[in-house]
């Protein structure tokens, strides 16, 4: 995850711009969502994934940061379907920009770690 991620860093405006082309197009529900600034949206997505990954083996920063998260989406009417579609645009992302190099087990690492994280943010800001 680090070194597929450093390479989509190293283009952070780029990353973000397919992130967003690629969400908006797999559901279209959450482009309302996005009202403001989408450069600044975009600087916010690729710092909190940067995050993530300087914080793969710290579960005690991570966890808490990412629930956190969670529980202000809620308040910008983030559904907790929506959740699925950004990790398809996420996998789908990396998958055009980084081409052979997003390799079959960095798609699973990401896939993994997504659905880990989005689970904990779903159970904490929905929790019934």
């Amino acid at each position: 995850m680090r070194s597929t991620w450093a390479l989509a860093a190293a283009e952070p405006d780029r990353t973000a711009r397919a992130f967003y082309a690629n969400l908006f197009r797999i559901d279209a529900s959450t482009k309302p969502l996005f009202v403001g600034d989408m450069e600044l949206q975009g600087r916010k997505l690729t710092h909190t994934l940067g995050f993530i990954v300087d914080h793969l083996d710290d579960p005690q920063a991570l966890l808490p940061a990412a629930v956190d998260l969670a529980q202000r989406h809620v308040g910008y009417g983030v559904t907790a379907a929506q959740y699925a579609s950004v990790g398809a645009a996420l996998i789908e992302t990396f998958q055009q920009l980084l081409g052979p190099e997003f390799s079959a087990a960095d798609e699973t690492a990401w896939r993994q770690i997504y659905q880990g994280l989005s689970d904990a943010m779903v159970k904490a800001a929905y929790a019934a």
